[in-house]
């Protein structure tokens, strides 16, 4: 009889555990949100863009890349809207590829990005945008990880926090 008990204990324990790990491992994880306190999405939700940077080709490549999460959000400016963002260049062994302001100016930096790829330009015009938004940089892998990558497409942590950000607007 007690042999029986053990082994029914035993096969019981490890249900248990199988049953967890089960449950665990199906379990959806939403990413964390990562938003700065400020965006530039005016309140109509629009973001209108212009700027005089050498990388605009590149600054519109990312617009249609989070305008496919969120439709119509980036725009370009026009003499009937009001400029929410200017886009322009530095060249400046600083450290930084792009950078962006809460006051509406994103400067690319020609320094890093004149010998860069196509692909790496787009990461960095798309992760700078991403700040308008009201995206903040993120430790998973995606558009708004702190380095410049290769990557042109939105991570699920980007698309969450780009979800979350744009609740606020």
């Amino acid at each position: 009889m007690e042999l029986k008990l053990k082994i029914f204990i035993k096969t019981f324990l490890l249900f248990v555990i199988v049953l967890i790990a089960v449950t665990m491992s199906t379990a959806s994880v939403k990413a964390k949100a990562c938003l700065l306190d400020w965006n530039l999405v005016d309140s109509g939700k629009y973001l209108d863009v212009d700027g005089n940077s050498k990388y605009m080709g590149r600054v519109w490549a990312g617009k249609d890349i989070w305008n496919k999460h969120k439709k119509g959000v980036i725009r370009k400016d026009s003499a009937t809207r009001m400029q929410d963002l200017f886009v322009s260049d530095i060249n400046k062994k600083n450290g930084k590829t792009g950078s962006t302001t809460a006051a509406g100016k994103m400067r690319l930096n020609k320094y890093y990005l004149e010998n860069a790829t196509v692909a790496q330009r787009t990461n960095t015009a798309t992760h700078e945008l991403g700040h308008t938004l009201g995206l903040e940089h993120s430790t998973e892998k995606g558009i708004m990880g702190v380095a410049m990558t290769s990557r042109t497409t939105l991570s699920k942590n980007d698309k969450d926090s780009y979800n979350e950000a744009y609740k606020k607007y």
